[in-house]
């Protein structure tokens, strides 16, 4: 995979830094126009535990395994990223909360079942998901904070 500015090496996903400019642009858009956008952050619970007892050739295949499934999860209108080493995010459009709920039952769901093997060990895959929507009057660092502070507080709750 060729090396840019924007684009996670690993997973080719949009890295933290073109992230954050299309969720700028994004709460332009939703305080302009008024529409709805809501903003997940993803984070795999046991990534570390992973690493130490595999190798971090096993960790790099769930964050891969796991960049296809969000990747593959969001319309073409939103945003998958990954912004840390074991932290995704996505930029949702147009979702009311009901909506953002079912979407993250299903992402959960498809975590769950994701069958992420390394060698003969089937790993354990888990995940913490947690949301805000864009404000009237809300900026990147805000965002990104209510998400982060959001998932933290579903940590355990998809077991």
């Amino acid at each position: 995979m060729q090396k840019d500015d924007y684009h996670d090496d690993l997973t080719g996903l949009p890295n933290r830094r073109l992230f954050t400019e299309r969720l700028d642009n994004r709460i332009v858009h939703c305080q302009r126009y008024g529409d709805i956008s809501a903003l997940l952050f993803v984070d795999i619970d046991n990534l570390e535990s992973v690493n130490d007892a595999y190798g971090h050739a096993a960790g790099d295949l769930m964050v891969i395994r796991l960049s296809q499934l969000l990747n593959a999860s969001v319309e073409s209108s939103d945003v998958a990223a990954r912004i840390g080493s074991n932290i995704f995010a996505l930029l949702l459009d147009n979702l009311d909360a009901d909506q953002v709920e079912r979407k993250i039952a299903f992402l959960i769901d498809r975590i769950k079942s994701t069958d992420c093997k390394y060698q003969d060990v089937t790993l354990p895959f888990r995940a913490s998901i947690g949301y805000c929507f864009i404000g009237p009057k809300d900026s990147v660092d805000g965002l990104m904070s209510r998400a982060d502070a959001a998932m933290y507080r579903s940590q355990g709750s998809f077991d």
